[in-house]
């Protein structure tokens, strides 16, 4: 069963993979808006009472959770966010020094094979998500978006690793009244890769992770390359102050071939409250790195933010 999983996410990404863009992006936009309403339907859908047997294993449809947790500092992780960012540098041509950043989508749990009720097993689980910034200075113009979406199987059978093996695409885009009013071009960043991550769980709190990717599809080969990495740890516990209110801390560290290995770093720092199987974050960010944003990814930029996050 496991097998014939790997086998469809490597055909399912060749699919889309060799498909004319335009057609592409309308089954991409598709997927986003059906992920993000499934997203915050799913308390209401699942049902993991129903189908446990004590003495069997179980299966979960639409489980409400991941085997494999999120990586909460990572910028590109699709989540329902919205920040107000404030700039020491950027090197976008003609954008302020004060922008917002707003994020759709999320991560829905298709179906999770697990025994007796337990924390293990293996998941499949897909996401999709929408990463908007834009200009205050200029009308609130969009300064460029990107659209991402993955599917992944998740599996962990022990208290200490998890891993999470799947495909990612993502798709970028300059804002048009950036265009008309520079004249900047698209390069066309598109990355659709492979990618294999493992989680170590070193108490209740801590996680510490390592994940690398290899892109098979490149829009752009040109500028672009190949292969990328990323490492970090993460602290959350979320009864810090109250039963239902407490702190969170995360490090992201990211580095791109295409950059010539230059690291990407990513600070949150905030505090968690959780209702129905959600987070919901308020906290600051500092980024020091490339843009967020693959339409700008020679561009270095370093910021500090302040928002709100839910992750679904």
């Amino acid at each position: 069963m496991m097998w014939k999983l790997l086998q469809f996410i490597f055909n399912f990404s060749a699919i889309l993979a060799n498909r004319e863009e335009k057609i592409f992006f309308k089954i991409s936009d598709l997927l986003i808006l059906i992920v993000i309403n499934l997203c915050w339907m799913q308390p209401a859908i699942a049902n993991e009472s129903s189908i446990y047997d004590n003495n069997k294993s179980g299966g979960v449809i639409f489980p409400q959770t991941q085997l494999y947790p999120h990586y909460i500092a990572n910028p590109l992780r699709p989540s329902f966010s919205f920040q107000n960012i404030s700039y020491s540098k950027t090197e976008i041509t003609d954008t302020s020094l004060h922008r917002y950043d707003l994020k759709v989508g999320g991560h829905l749990g298709i179906y999770r094979s697990q025994p007796e009720k337990t924390n293990r097993g293996w998941q499949l689980t897909f996401g999709a998500g929408f990463h908007g910034e834009f200009d205050p200075a200029s009308s609130e113009d969009n300064v460029g978006w990107d659209g991402i979406f993955s599917l992944s199987l998740e599996m962990r059978f022990n208290k200490t690793l998890a891993h999470r093996f799947g495909t990612q695409h993502i798709s970028s885009h300059v804002g048009d009244e950036l265009i008309e009013r520079t004249g900047i071009k698209r390069i066309n960043y598109t990355r659709q890769e492979i990618r294999y991550g493992m989680m170590w769980f070193m108490s209740p709190h801590w996680q510490s992770y390592i994940e690398i990717g290899k892109a098979y599809d490149l829009r752009n080969k040109l500028i672009q390359k190949s292969w990328r990495s990323e490492l970090g740890f993460q602290y959350e516990n979320k009864k810090y102050w109250m039963s239902n209110l407490g702190w969170y801390l995360a490090a992201d560290f990211s580095s791109y071939e295409e950059n010539d290995w230059d690291i990407n770093t990513s600070l949150h720092l905030g505090i968690i409250t959780t209702k129905k199987e959600r987070n919901y974050r308020f906290g600051f960010e500092f980024y020091e790195g490339r843009s967020p944003l693959g339409e700008f990814f020679q561009a270095n930029e370093k910021y500090i933010g302040i928002g709100l996050w839910i992750d679904i």
